[in-house]
């Protein structure tokens, strides 16, 4: 029975061992892929952000590209308007139009051209065209026609984008805003209703504008944005010899061992069809790298027929007539963010898978030991029997143990609830004194913003809107300053108020509010060493109010300002880097802003601003 018995004992261990090992690697398996997801999950939302930041860039180009072509077009409509009202003769036209010379070429102005009423150039005003008699130009047919239609009075027409055929511009790409001149004839018989009397057409550079708008913009570390027009010709780009040339053949020229199909899609199919959104393509370079990478794009259309001159600008070209703008950055740079996170999370996976297989070694160990006792003696068996029994009286003990911490878990939630109880009935006692009664008041509150704040915290994946009711900033203010005025003065430090006296009212969420401020103080209270101040004000302007805590403390250093408001962004040890990130949710959900302004050694103010009708 011995040998028997001995093989039966290798088979349960070698049994064990098996079953350890492959609980070791399914459960390294398991951390490894959830720590795989993790990283592809926050890679993907940083990703989203990013691109999203980016959308909002270009956005920001195109509106800035149409407030310089709205401005011209604003101009040429003046100028017709003048020389219709005032009567004046062509050669003041000519002089009054040659004191705008100067001021024009600062927003893309080449010339101002006028024509008379066969489309023949009359005049021309430029630092390089001078205007030659002898010299026969004429508008071209279908523009003329245009400007003589009687429903085009007092309207504008803006060209595409088109290469200027002989001097002073040749082959240079510019557009042509025209309209026509109207006024009365002193020797007509109709001498009420003006009459047709010309032309007249501002040529403009839609590089020098493309170049302005997107200068010294930079997304992210080395991203940067392009202008693209309707014929795939680049208007601004990073790199200038780009500008002015087809999108798809200077890629090709670049490095054409790639292929551009995804870029020539986005292009073609999207931004010059008036689409926006994001995406992402494979570059043949970036900046000075060469090789294939992989960007991230954000892209929106500019359109002429909407912004400041609306309802009188004829488009040539329709829809057709539209430029795109993108804003593109290596998706590199984009992981280099969660690269930290990454790092961190696999150096815990990696200690974990450690300890993991420490711990298998020593079961194998234990295994192996226990088997050698079973094999040389029978009483062995007695002992696992003991020691079986005891384990299991163990686990039985640390099985009550846990029941006994789930029910204080459970326990620990009551107080609170408890507390709120007992002042709410203390409250409704008549013997109890005002000032009692408002103590009691101020308890009753904050154990329901305590009660509400871990809701929201238990769900903070799933934020509820702000709950808006109408109410006065000023009593918000003092019930907080009255809330920390025992914290602060432990730190020695003097908590101040100052509030307008006729403050309007606001609609806003008392609790979230009363988190915001209390946030704010608390964060001053931190800053701000013994024997300073912290100053609570409020005040009205036009129609908004105002909220700002100052304090006298270190100030913050200038070059982490621009970061204050991210997410996880810290300079405390313990911090979580949240703070002022939902603070700053919290304000725009109620349709507010926040700023921040600090000096080195002096101190800093956070100033809110609500609008006194959301």
């Amino acid at each position: 029975m011995g040998p028997l018995f001995y093989r039966l004992s290798q088979l349960r261990v070698r049994t064990v061992i098996a079953s350890i090992l492959i609980a070791t690697v399914l459960i390294a398996l398991g951390l490894f892929s959830v720590w795989v997801w993790a990283g592809k999950k926050m890679e993907r939302i940083i990703t989203d952000q990013f691109n999203e930041q980016q959308l909002m860039l270009a956005r920001k180009i195109a509106d800035n590209v149409e407030v310089y072509v709205d401005f011209l077009e604003y101009q040429l409509v003046s100028y017709a308007q003048a020389y219709q009202v005032e009567g004046i003769s062509l050669s003041l036209f000519r002089d009054f139009l040659t004191l705008q010379i100067d001021y024009l070429k600062d927003f893309g102005m080449l010339g101002i051209r006028v024509y008379d009423t066969e489309g023949q150039l009359a005049n021309t005003l430029s630092p390089r065209d001078f205007f030659d008699p002898a010299r026969s130009e004429s508008l071209p047919a279908k523009y003329l026609a245009w400007t003589k239609n009687p429903k085009n009075k007092n309207h504008l027409f803006l060209t595409e984008i088109f290469t200027w055929p002989g001097p002073p511009w040749r082959g240079q790409r510019v557009m042509a805003i025209l309209t026509p001149l109207y006024r009365l004839m002193p020797n007509s018989k109709n001498t009420t209703h003006p009459q047709f009397n010309g032309v007249l057409e501002i040529i403009f550079d839609p590089l020098f504008i493309c170049g302005m708008v997107t200068r010294d913009i930079r997304s992210g570390k080395t991203g940067y944005p392009m202008i693209i027009d309707q014929d795939g010709f680049f208007l601004a780009h990073y790199e200038k010899p780009f500008i002015g040339r087809q999108q798809n053949i200077v890629r090709q020229e670049r490095n054409p061992t790639l292929s551009y199909e995804r870029i020539d899609n986005i292009v073609n199919n999207y931004m010059l069809r008036g689409r926006e959104g994001t995406d992402w393509y494979i570059s043949g370079w970036h900046r000075e790298r060469v090789g294939e990478i992989k960007k991230l794009i954000a892209y929106t259309p500019i359109r002429f027929d909407k912004g400041m001159i609306r309802g009188i600008t004829q488009v040539e070209g329709d829809g057709r007539n539209l430029w795109g703008v993108g804003v593109v950055a290596p998706i590199e740079e984009v992981y280099g963010l969660v690269r930290t996170f990454q790092i961190n999370q696999g150096l815990f996976v990696g200690f974990f898978l450690f300890l993991l297989m420490g711990v298998s070694y020593l079961l194998i160990g234990a295994v192996y030991g226990w088997n050698r006792v079973l094999a040389q003696e029978v009483e062995s068996k007695t002992e696992a029997l003991r020691q079986s029994h005891e384990r299991l009286l163990r686990s039985e003990r640390f099985a009550a143990v846990g029941e006994a911490a789930a029910y204080v878990s459970h326990e620990i939630k009551n107080p609170l609830m408890v507390i709120g109880g007992f002042a709410r009935q203390l409250e409704r006692n008549p013997e109890v004194s005002q000032t009692a009664s408002s103590k009691l008041r101020i308890i009753i509150d904050e154990v329901r913003r305590l009660e509400n704040f871990l809701g929201e915290l238990r769900d903070f994946t799933r934020p509820a809107p702000p709950f808006k009711q109408e109410a006065d900033l000023n009593e918000l203010v003092q019930d907080v300053a009255a809330m920390m005025g025992e914290a602060t003065q432990e730190m020695g430090v003097k908590i101040e108020t100052k509030l307008a006296n006729t403050l309007p009212l606001v609609n806003f969420d008392a609790n979230q509010m009363k988190q915001v401020l209390i946030n704010l103080v608390k964060n001053a209270l931190e800053a701000t060493d013994s024997g300073g101040v912290i100053t609570i004000s409020t005040s009205a302007w036009e129609d908004q109010v105002r909220l700002s805590v100052t304090d006298t403390g270190k100030g913050i250093q200038p070059e982490i300002m621009p970061q204050i408001f991210n997410p996880f962004f810290t300079t405390k040890k313990t911090g979580t880097g949240l703070g002022l990130a939902v603070i700053n949710k919290i304000i725009e959900d109620h349709n507010g802003a926040i700023t921040v302004e600090s000096s080195k050694d002096r101190g800093t103010t956070f100033t809110i601003s609500l609008p006194c009708q959301s």
